[in-house]
């Protein structure tokens, strides 16, 4: 039976990522472990202390409890529970790993450009170190029925790339078959292959652009017919992964983006980030994360 892990935000008024369940049906065989993560505070020393603050926290049980309590009455099975933390994205994960979760719902938080310069989001740190899969979900009412957009990268052939596209197709079929939703591919090529038709300057330096693009294209086509997705569903656009990406999923009107990742760390992470942060950040739908069996957290 599958475990999925919501992440409930206090200070949420929509609570996206558990409303998000109720496109499931209540009689799915699935289990629901919701979660509402409360800062942890320094210890007090005073009995008057220590009993205002299990006074709070058994408020915020309390709370949580009401909060699922209309899906509970509908047939959803869930089990609440509050966690203190330090750093957030810690606890996800280690509660993700106690569960045995599959899935983990978490609000989509964006931040301005000083926020990333300066301090690494919490939805960054679980794009680079959560191990479960991860949908960050945005503020759209529902997804059901609407368009998924899988993201790959055929112009690296090595087995950890291609391990990778498998598993990003495999959970965009599964994530399709149940939200009833049309499945669309998406590759960005680089700007360096071919901008216009006509031969550079130097002729063998436009012929090897031409023949990597016909080598990708053929790669994209074989991935869309493997999965039996039609070509007017398939989609090979010129710029930035994380452009083409944004930009195709609004076009289809999109519910969902599913992308692969690989861990990134230092000074590249932070300043330039990877595909999927660069998409969190511009996107106005769900973005579902996942990454290769063989990765192990460091958490």
């Amino acid at each position: 039976m599958p475990n999925i892990l919501v992440v409930i935000d206090p200070d949420e008024s929509a609570h996206s990522a558990l409303n998000r369940i109720k496109e499931i049906p209540p009689a799915a065989a699935v289990n629901y472990t919701v979660v509402l993560y409360l800062p942890a505070v320094p210890v007090m020393a005073g009995k008057a202390d220590s009993a205002a603050l299990k006074a709070r926290k058994d408020a915020k049980i309390a709370w949580l409890q009401d909060l699922v309590a209309p899906l509970q009455a509908v047939g959803y099975k869930i089990h609440t529970e509050t966690v203190t933390f330090n750093r957030l994205h810690d606890e996800i994960i280690k509660t993700a790993q106690a569960i045995n979760a599959d899935f983990i719902l978490k609000p989509l938080r964006q931040h301005n450009t000083l926020k990333r310069v300066f301090y690494t989001p919490t939805d960054w740190n679980l794009i680079r170190l959560c191990p479960t899969p991860l949908i960050l979900v945005s503020d759209q009412p529902v997804i059901h029925g609407k368009a998924i957009v899988a993201a790959i990268d055929v112009g690296d052939e090595d087995k950890a790339h291609q391990d990778l596209n498998t598993v990003v197709m495999e959970q965009a079929t599964r994530l399709a078959s149940i939200l009833e939703a049309p499945l669309h591919l998406v590759y960005a090529y680089s700007r360096l292959i071919i901008a216009n038709p006509v031969p550079t300057a130097d002729p063998l330096a436009y012929q090897i652009m031409r023949d990597k693009y016909a080598s990708e294209h053929a790669a994209v086509i074989a991935v869309a017919s493997l999965y039996d997705i039609p070509d007017e569903r398939v989609h090979l656009r010129e710029g930035t992964a994380a452009d083409v990406v944004t930009a195709c999923a609004e076009e289809v009107d999109a519910g969902v983006v599913v992308l692969g990742t690989v861990a990134r760390s230092g000074a590249s992470g932070l300043f330039v980030g990877n595909t999927a942060e660069s998409v969190l950040e511009k996107t106005k739908k769900d973005v579902f994360v996942v990454k290769q069996a063989s990765f192990t957290t460091p958490v």
